[in-house]
């Protein structure tokens, strides 16, 4: 991408903002995550983000603390609107941090708890707004500027910390029902670790991975939200360090415009000393930046087989399965949880358009939009044109309807 050539704040895609849910192996399983994301939960307080700096150099720190062990880190190349991004997340494919190519840095501090809802005047987007902002901003003034024009109804249950190149920073959180943005020049941090941080983030210590690494381990978690992932990114020189914060202290570095160039790929975080030395893994669905890139077009539907889905669906929802639409094998499966499916189902809302995305000899991926999420979904089909099984790879559920719980 030519780097005088920087993309306007209004690129991104405005629509209904999301929340990923990824990787879900069953059709009614959706409908469950997504449920249990319509019902609010106490966050864990959880995380802990800081950064170095002086007048040469910029360290980004992180520990990221969560359940969950599949941990990933990604990369999206430079497009003529978009700016090349790394990514680090579980396998939801949902990021929790990330850095560009121009050195602007993201993370979360989860454990929030206000009464905040974006103002009205403010734009929703289509998938996560931290990703969004990162793939579309140089500077903390730009991601200010971002988070003043778009919503991002998080900022209830969490705090965000973005840094630049040039030791700005800022940490944005909701008070009042109002954002507030906390601005600064300085190395500071905040999150689970804030006792060890009053104590080790002194003004005069120098950025240097050296100097942050002790930081990191005295803020690291144990227990259920133990730290899955230690991560460094040099804002200045463009490196990302993941470190292990074991005594043997091992640390992987990339280069992010190194990785950039080979195009879109993941590793996961655990094995990444051995996959960096195999075949690139592409992005998988969930990873990209809209759910359905990277699906060459059709030029024609397949009408027979879409009116099934769709009356599936929809028969679904109104509790009429017929048998008949199914072979015996998956028949069996539904039959008895016909109720329980219908429940989650529509809480999905309406059905308003199902789109083909992708055609294999025995199996049809749909883009189906509903009123209150959008889903991938896989319909596989034996020789009667009945369906065998429906899996879902990928779900976004509307934030507007969390706005209304």
């Amino acid at each position: 991408m030519n780097k005088s050539m920087k993309p306007e704040l209004s690129k991104p895609k405005v629509c209904n903002n999301y929340r990923k849910s990824r990787g879900f192996g069953c059709w009614w399983y959706v409908c469950l995550v997504i449920v249990c994301a319509l019902t609010p939960v106490e966050a864990a307080f959880s995380c802990t983000i800081f950064v170095l700096t002086d007048a040469k150099r910029t360290l980004f720190f992180n520990n990221e603390d969560y359940s969950n062990p599949a941990t990933r880190i990604w990369f999206q190349p430079a497009t003529k609107d978009y700016y090349g991004c790394a990514y680090l997340g579980f396998n939801d494919g949902w990021a929790q941090g990330g850095v560009n190519q121009y050195g602007l840095a993201f993370d979360w501090v989860a454990g929030a708890n206000e009464a905040y809802t974006p103002a009205s005047n403010l734009k929703s987007l289509q998938g996560n707004a931290a990703e969004r902002m990162l793939e579309s901003c140089r500077t903390v003034n730009d991601a200010i500027t971002f988070y003043q024009r778009y919503a991002e109804p998080g900022f209830a249950s969490a705090s965000m910390l973005i840094a630049d190149k040039t030791g700005a920073s800022v940490i944005i959180s909701a008070q009042d029902e109002q954002l507030h943005f906390n601005q600064s020049h300085q190395s500071r941090g905040f999150g689970y670790g804030n006792e060890s941080l009053k104590k080790m983030l002194t003004p005069t210590l120098s950025p240097s991975i050296q100097n942050g690494l002790p930081i990191l381990k005295a803020c690291r978690q144990e227990g259920i939200y133990a730290t899955k992932y230690s991560s460094v990114y040099d804002l200045t020189k463009g490196d990302i360090s993941l470190v292990s914060l074991t005594d043997k202290g091992e640390r992987v570095t990339l280069n992010l415009p190194t990785e950039l160039k080979k195009g879109g790929h993941y590793y996961d975080i655990p094995a990444i000393g051995q996959q960096r030395l195999l075949p690139l893994m592409p992005l998988v669905a969930g990873m990209n930046r809209y759910l359905w890139e990277g699906y060459e077009p059709f030029p024609a539907d397949e009408p027979v087989t879409t009116n099934l889905v769709q009356e599936v669906i929809k028969k679904t929802q109104a509790g009429t399965l017929r048998p008949d639409d199914f072979t015996p094998e998956f028949w069996k499966v539904l039959a008895p949880i016909q109720k329980d499916i219908q429940s989650d189902l529509r809480r999905l809302g309406t059905l308003l358009s199902v789109r083909l995305l992708e055609r294999k000899q025995s199996s049809r991926l749909y883009l189906m939009d509903y009123q209150n999420a959008t889903v991938l979904q896989r319909f596989e089909l034996d020789s009667l044109n009945r369906i065998a099984s429906i899996k879902s790879e990928a779900a976004e559920m509307k934030v507007s309807v969390a706005r209304e719980k």
